[in-house]
C-alpha cells in the first residue's frame, strides 16, 4: 500500500513540472505575438521623411508675393516723416543729428530706411495734403493724436512696417567750446494693426560723447524689431521650409518664427479718401533646424502646414 502511495506522488510530481514548463511556454508565445504585432503596426505607421529625400512642393502660392527688394533685405522697412527742426540750427548739426540716430536704428535695430524722395512724393499727394499742412504748422513741436493718426495712414500707404516722427533742436546743456550738442526727441510707431507706439525717446546728443550715446541707443532698439523673411521653397507637403534670412542675420537653430499671410486692405482716410495698403493674419510658426549663412530651414508643426504657402511672410524675433 505503502508503495502505490509514493507511486502515485511521483506521478502527480511529474504532471506539474509539465505545467508549469506548459504554462511558461504559453507566457513567451504570447511575448513574441505581442512583439510581432508592435512591429507590424510601426511597419504599417507613415514614416518620417528627411530633409533631403523630401520632395519639392509645387503650386499654391500667395496672392500677393514678396518683391525682389523685400527678398534682398532681412530688415523691417521704416519711413521717416520729414524731421522737422528749430530754428538757429547749421545744416551740419541737421545732417549729423539725423544720420546718428537712422545709423543706429539700422545697425541695431535691424531696420532699414526707405528713400525721402517716395515719402516726399507720397506727402505731394492730394490724399496727404493735410498731413503735409499740419506737419508744416505744427513743425512737431508736439506729437499731436490727429496728426499721429494722418501719419500711420501714410505709413500704410507706403506699405512700411515702421514710421518715424522726428524733431530736432538746440540743447541747453552747455558744452566746451570745441564741442557742440542738440536736443532729439524721436517716436517710432508700427503702421500695421495693432498700431502700437514702439518706442519714445528723446536725449541730448553731445558730439563728444556720440561713441557712449550710440552704446546706449543701441540698447534700446537691439532686438527689438524682429527680422523679418518669406517662405521660398518647402517639402513634404509643407513639413519643411527654407527662408531666405540665415546666420547672417544673426539668427541661430531652433529659434522659433512666426508665419504671416499678407492681405490687401482698403481703408478709409482722415479726409475721406480709401488708403490702399497690406494687413498680415498670423497663421502658423516654425522651428529652425539647419541654419546657413544666408538662408535657413525651417519644421512646421502639422496643424500649421496646410494653412502656409510659399510667398508667406516670417518675422523671426
Amino acid at each position: 500500500m505503502r508503495a502505490l502511495t509514493n507511486q502515485i506522488i511521483i506521478v502527480i510530481d511529474k504532471l506539474f513540472d509539465c505545467s508549469i514548463v506548459q504554462l511558461y511556454m504559453l507566457k513567451k508565445m504570447f511575448s513574441c505575438a505581442v512583439f510581432l504585432l508592435l512591429i507590424s503596426i510601426a511597419g504599417c505607421g507613415q514614416k518620417q521623411i528627411m530633409l533631403m529625400n523630401a520632395p519639392l512642393d509645387t503650386g499654391d502660392t500667395v496672392d500677393h508675393p514678396p518683391s525682389e527688394e523685400e527678398l534682398l533685405t532681412s530688415k523691417s522697412f521704416v519711413a521717416f516723416l520729414p524731421v522737422q527742426y528749430a530754428e538757429n540750427l547749421s545744416r551740419y548739426h541737421k545732417a549729423l543729428s539725423v544720420s546718428f540716430v537712422q545709423s543706429v536704428l539700422e545697425e541695431y535695430g535691424d531696420l532699414k530706411i526707405i528713400d525721402d524722395i517716395r515719402v516726399s512724393r507720397a506727402l505731394n499727394r492730394s490724399e496727404f495734403s493735410k498731413l503735409n499742412a499740419d506737419l508744416k504748422k505744427s513743425k512737431l513741436r508736439r506729437f499731436e493724436d490727429n496728426l499721429v493718426k494722418q501719419t500711420v495712414e501714410l505709413g500704410k500707404w507706403l506699405r512700411v512696417r515702421y514710421i518715424v516722427l522726428m524733431r530736432v533742436q538746440p540743447s541747453p546743456e552747455k558744452v566746451d567750446s570745441n564741442d557742440w550738442s542738440t536736443y532729439i526727441r524721436f517716436r517710432i510707431i508700427r503702421v500695421e494693426d495693432p498700431v502700437k507706439n514702439e518706442l519714445n525717446h528723446e536725449f541730448t546728443f553731445i558730439f563728444s560723447e556720440s561713441n557712449d550715446i550710440w552704446e546706449e541707443l543701441g540698447s534700446l532698439v537691439r532686438g527689438r524689431f524682429p527680422l523679418s523673411g518669406f517662405i521660398i521653397e518647402s517639402r513634404a507637403n509643407r513639413a519643411y521650409v527654407r527662408i531666405n534670412i540665415g546666420r547672417k542675420n544673426r539668427i541661430k537653430d531652433e529659434q522659433e518664427c512666426k508665419i504671416f499671410r499678407r492681405v490687401h486692405k482698403k481703408i478709409k482716410g482722415s479726409n475721406g479718401n480709401t488708403i490702399s495698403s497690406y494687413g498680415v493674419n498670423r497663421i502658423g510658426q516654425l522651428q529652425l533646424f539647419r541654419v546657413q549663412e544666408d538662408f535657413s530651414w525651417g519644421k512646421v508643426p502639422s496643424k500649421f502646414r496646410e494653412a502656409i504657402r510659399q510667398g508667406d511672410a516670417v518675422r523671426c524675433y
